[in-house]
């Protein structure tokens, strides 16, 4: 390979990480705007309920048929991180999950 089918690779790998980032961006920034705007009442809920109360608003705003922002890779990682049964978890850095939303 030459010098710059290297760079163009390395670069192609650093688009895609961006792109990741990006979307656990917006996926966190909903779930800390939902938070800052909804604490008490998710507080006051139990906790399938409040999931399925986020979810539902995580499709109203990005589905991509029909949300406010369409981002089907951001909606798969609410939709994931808002699972039911899991915990509160920190939404780790999804490297290939993100590609598969795509």
């Amino acid at each position: 390979m030459s010098a710059n089918q290297n760079l163009t690779a390395a670069l192609a790998v650093l688009q895609d990480q961006l792109e990741a980032l990006k979307t656990l961006t917006n996926a966190n920034e909903f779930m800390v705007s939902a938070l800052k705007e909804q604490g008490d009442t998710l507080k006051s809920m139990e906790a399938e309920p409040a999931r399925e109360m986020l979810r539902q608003q995580a499709r109203a705003q990005f589905s991509p048929e029909q949300g406010a922002s369409p981002d089907a890779a951001v909606l798969n990682i609410l939709e994931k991180s808002l699972g039911s049964g899991l915990g509160a978890e920190i939404i780790p850095f999804p490297g290939t999950a993100v590609k598969q939303a795509d």
